[in-house]
């Protein structure tokens, strides 16, 4: 039988080392402020000669949405700057924008953040009748020689609900059941004196 004791090392060594851990992820939060003009869904946020210079996502009755980009290593050398435009925001709510890719490609993503682009403004040949939230980072080659290889990246948006984004929901639910059920066969005597006590 394992002693308690041991088993809080095990858990306290895990915990220490998780902050040593690299992964191949990179996310961000963003609160759009309680007053930023949102576009009503129906309009058009470009003009027709815009469509496709800008990538985009879009949470139009979604808890999250998700796009993959693709990133030619062969000019990661120039720096090149990604933009992705959030749609179909709300005002006064925080998002989790969310940068993956595999570990088998030696690239890092660097300058993570969101800038907000005023209307009638050009941008990246593009232009819109109103204001607009993009996400933009950089793709930087970490190999020598680079890799030639075309690298999907995908970019996640994702509401948060009380600080937490909804995606991580399913995990902490199969976490509490876990624990409660490690809970209600490993100590049943313990149960059953909560239980008679009431």
């Amino acid at each position: 039988m394992v002693r308690p004791q041991n088993v809080h090392w095990f858990i306290a060594t895990i915990v220490f080392f998780i902050g040593f851990v690299h992964a191949n992820t990179e996310s961000i939060l963003y609160k759009v402020p309680h007053n930023f003009p949102l576009k009503k869904p129906r309009d058009s946020s470009t003009y027709a000669r815009d469509v496709n210079l800008i990538s985009s996502i879009s949470l139009s009755g979604e808890a999250m949405s998700q796009i993959t980009i693709e990133a030619n290593t062969t000019d990661l050398e120039l720096h090149n700057t990604t933009y992705i435009e959030l749609a179909d925001l709300q005002r006064d709510e925080t998002y989790q924008i969310k940068v993956c890719w595999s570990a088998i490609h030696p690239i890092s993503i660097n300058n993570l953040q969101t800038i907000t682009i005023p209307r009638f403004t050009e941008f990246q040949g593009t232009k819109s009748d109103y204001a607009r939230i993009l996400v933009t980072f950089q793709v930087l080659c970490d190999s020598y020689p680079s890799e030639h290889a075309m690298v999907p990246i995908q970019v996640s948006l994702i509401t948060t609900r009380l600080g937490i984004p909804v995606d991580i929901y399913p995990t902490l639910i199969v976490m509490v059941l876990l624990v409660a059920g490690l809970v209600v066969t490993r100590a049943p005597h313990v149960l059953n004196d909560l239980l008679l006590k009431f």
